[in-house]
């Protein structure tokens, strides 16, 4: 469940339509159908994924941008809106939200969901430098967030404390080599019955084995 709201932090929404429609809605969307059919089981869920396929959208800036095919989890249940709401989520989250309390038992599932939906690992190779250039960057609306999740990383694992930068309409919370391995290490313990992302996972696994 750690790794469920992780996830629903990134990519997910709640919506309270009681005034219309007399229920709450919890909604997960992932590029990842494969991943959603996984966080299905996790809640047991008889819910329809519904299928967005690839179009031309206008975003904020007035610009069109093509976006990718994605997928689309969406639970009517009021119980499961109020503990999300309990637990720090809002309507319209992404501009507002902070860092949940989760145990640090299970801070690394919640760190992986969160990761899977707004996270990113590069590895690039540059000329001159000895090995791999390794990169994880966390990206968000809230930037109260990021710096909480950089607050607690270094309470955990040692990581350095990173100033959270501006990127466009969002904010980024990056790491290198160095904190990048130990965040990765510590984010993928523990793989077996609880999902993670495959291919952002290989990108990893192809790292520590060249």
């Amino acid at each position: 469940m750690a790794y469920v709201l992780g996830l629903i932090y990134a990519d997910g929404a709640v919506e309270d339509v009681r005034k219309s429609s007399r229920t709450c809605y919890v909604t997960l969307t992932s590029k990842d159908e494969s991943l959603l059919e996984q966080v299905k089981d996790l809640l047991s869920s008889t819910h329809k994924l519904y299928r967005n396929k690839q179009q031309l959208r206008r975003f904020r800036n007035g610009k069109f941008y093509l976006c990718k095919e994605n997928f689309i989890l969406r639970i009517g249940n009021k119980i499961l809106y109020q503990d999300l709401v309990n637990l720090g989520l809002k309507p319209r989250k992404s501009l507002v939200m902070s860092l949940p309390n989760v145990s640090p038992r299970y801070f690394n599932y919640f760190l992986r969901g969160y990761f899977d939906g707004d996270g990113c690992i590069s590895v690039s190779y540059i000329k001159g430098q000895k090995g791999p250039r390794l990169k994880t960057i966390f990206t968000g609306g809230s930037r109260v967030f990021l710096n909480s999740l950089s607050l607690k990383l270094n309470a955990l694992i040692g990581t350095t404390p990173k100033k959270v930068y501006r990127n466009g309409y969002a904010f980024r919370l990056g790491y290198g080599k160095k904190d990048s391995m130990n965040l990765l290490l510590y984010m993928y313990k523990k793989l077996n019955g609880v999902p993670y992302l495959r291919r952002k996972h290989e990108i990893y696994r192809k790292f520590l084995a060249n």
